[in-house]
């Protein structure tokens, strides 16, 4: 390509991009809308969220998306955005299913100042959690410890697996796998893999016979935190690979229906459960 050819290619190339990157802007742009709570789309909520917009009311915005109201302190376009993101992310990584809510919106309450949301979990008997989602609505702290906007999002991450779950599936998948999808998601999607293994090994190993059987969280906080690793090891396990992710959809299917993991683990080719057992093992080691 000649000398003059190749700078007016480059010209064009540049003014496409620039058109594209405007494009991009305002479509970003329009897609988050603040307006009045009145005004919004649907100003209907649960009495947890009646509770969380008493707390601090007249300091409470409102905006909304495609998919989701969110209510907000600050940052609610970086809010906005990331939870369309998530929602993208999430539902390709359960298969592009179709959305079961299409046309209804869940809610987000993204809390600023940290003793506000210390109220709001106190008063829902979750003084533990630092985000909580019950049904179509998410409640979190949406800033940092120094009061700044969390920038990773592995709370946002985490909750907003369970919200946008509940968008595609019929039915409640058993507690290891529920909080395993969302620490993986909340952890392996917002870190390098490096950082996620670091980050699960400082969890020491659970049992998985315990882990496969629990209907409840453990009651010593060491081992909570040892229950949501070694769940979401499980999960990176199963879904390692594209062709491993694939089969993930049907898994969760037959776990929700049947519960039992021997079967469900036939979808991934394993003859049985100690055949799953041992190559688990030999990958669990990386951690």
């Amino acid at each position: 390509m000649k000398r003059l050819d190749m700078k007016r290619w480059i010209c064009t190339v540049a003014l496409w991009l620039a058109g594209v990157g405007l494009i991009w802007a305002g479509n970003a742009e329009d897609s988050f809308k603040e307006k009045k709570l009145d005004d919004l789309s649907s100003t209907e909520m649960s009495d947890w969220g009646a509770l969380a917009l008493g707390i601090q009311r007249p300091k409470w915005k409102h905006g909304e998306t495609e998919h989701f109201i969110i209510h907000f302190f600050r940052n609610g376009e970086k809010i906005a955005r990331r939870s369309e993101v998530f929602y993208t992310e999430i539902k390709e990584f359960f298969g592009n299913r179709p959305d079961l809510l299409a046309g209804r919106k869940s809610q987000v309450f993204a809390f600023n100042d940290a003793n506000d949301w210390k109220q709001f979990a106190s008063k829902i008997k979750k003084e533990w959690a630092s985000g909580v989602t019950r049904g179509d609505e998410f409640f979190y702290i949406s800033a940092s410890e120094e009061g700044r906007y969390d920038s990773k999002g592995k709370i946002q991450a985490h909750e907003m697996t369970h919200l946008i779950f509940n968008r595609f599936y019929r039915g409640h998948p058993p507690l290891w796998l529920n909080e395993g999808l969302a620490e993986y998601f909340g952890q392996r999607k917002t870190s390098t893999l490096t950082q996620f293994r670091q980050q699960m090994s400082l969890a020491a190993p659970y049992q998985l016979n315990w882990l496969f059987h629990a209907e409840q969280y453990p009651e010593q906080l060491k081992q909570v935190y040892m229950f949501y690793a070694e769940a979401a090891i499980v999960v990176d396990f199963l879904t390692r690979n594209s062709e491993r992710v694939a089969k993930l959809p049907k898994f969760v299917d037959a776990m929700i229906s049947t519960n039992d993991v021997a079967a469900a683990l036939q979808i991934y080719g394993y003859k049985d459960y100690a055949e799953f057992e041992s190559a688990y093992k030999n990958y669990r080691r990386h951690f």
